[in-house]
């Protein structure tokens, strides 16, 4: 009778401080598991609205490690193309305000009287129409291949990549032979699975940008080869220095080698993203660039089993 007595008051103690603990244990668990939900509901509401929140802290479980650190990765992507669109955003601004500020100063004073419109003042102003136009085709481009690569994957066809090479190459045999630049070429025959447009319009940024950088003596060498599965196609062309910052943004959307390079050229800082959408996204190549003395090589791996 006594055992039971201290039996039952054992267990009237016990089993209350064992269910209050077991409760505190269930909450301080079920906290801790759900607190980075709440961050990242939290900081998903706060890119809603346009703000970068700051890194979420890694947890210990594996799933949610993962999806903490997917998160981060999203919110640097975001803040990166968020700087990136704010910076072209700029240059943008600034390089349509020179050419249109010198064709306005231009017809102004043509109007008034200060100058006549002879063959260079009229030569200047088509110059200056020119760049104008570029930079409104190179966002053009953009917007066309950003929206078919949102929407769809390019129709694609067996064709015969030398042919394809060699009719891009030839829309620029005057305008290297206005500039006294030879052009080398090596290509190899073989049959690739290729949107003709994409590739055209990659092959045409390539051959423009190897132009319109163009610093030495050196030729502009082309190359095509099959190598391995692919088919390797490569550009170079004797250029500035480049730093390895440059070498390795290049292809990224509205990024620019410096400045004062850009006003004299007239980039924009799109012709090899474009390049990069149609050749990764679209044909699951590869494109990247090597330099070696100022010698710029920029190279295109086209995947023959596609």
């Amino acid at each position: 009778m006594i055992f039971n007595d201290q039996l039952a008051l054992f267990l009237f103690i016990l089993l209350p401080s064992t269910i209050l603990t077991g409760i505190a244990l269930h909450y301080w668990v079920t906290k801790k598991m759900f607190k980075p939900f709440h961050e990242l509901i939290e900081h998903t509401q706060a890119l809603k609205e346009g703000r970068f929140p700051p890194e979420i802290r890694a947890r210990s479980y594996r799933e949610i490690n993962q999806l903490t650190h997917t998160f981060n990765d999203l919110t640097d992507r975001l803040k990166y193309n968020e700087k990136s669109r704010n910076q072209m955003l700029t240059n943008m601004a600034h390089d349509l305000r020179t050419p249109l500020s010198n064709i306005n100063g231009y017809l102004e004073a043509m109007k008034d009287g200060v100058i006549k419109g002879d063959k260079d003042i009229l030569s200047s102003l088509h110059k200056e129409s020119d760049r104008l136009i570029h930079m409104i085709n190179q966002l053009q481009e953009m917007s066309k291949w950003n929206e078919i690569t949102s929407h769809t994957l390019l129709e694609k066809g067996n064709l015969e990549i030398q042919s394809v090479l060699h009719e891009s190459l030839s829309l620029f045999e005057l305008t290297l032979k206005n500039k006294k630049i030879s052009l080398l070429t090596e290509i190899d025959p073989c049959t690739v699975s290729i949107n003709k447009e994409g590739i055209q319009q990659a092959l045409t940024n390539l051959m423009q940008n190897a132009i319109q950088y163009y610093e030495g003596t050196s030729p502009i060498s082309v190359k095509g080869e099959k190598c391995g599965g692919y088919y390797k196609i490569s550009i170079t062309n004797p250029g500035l220095p480049l730093t390895e910052k440059d070498q390795a943004s290049l292809f990224e959307r509205f990024y620019r080698v410096d400045t004062a390079r850009n006003q004299k050229t007239g980039g924009t800082g799109l012709g090899l993203a474009i390049v990069k959408e149609i050749v990764v996204t679209q044909h699951k190549g590869e494109v990247f660039m090597e330099s070696t003395n100022n010698h710029h090589t920029f190279f295109l791996h086209l995947p023959l089993n596609d």
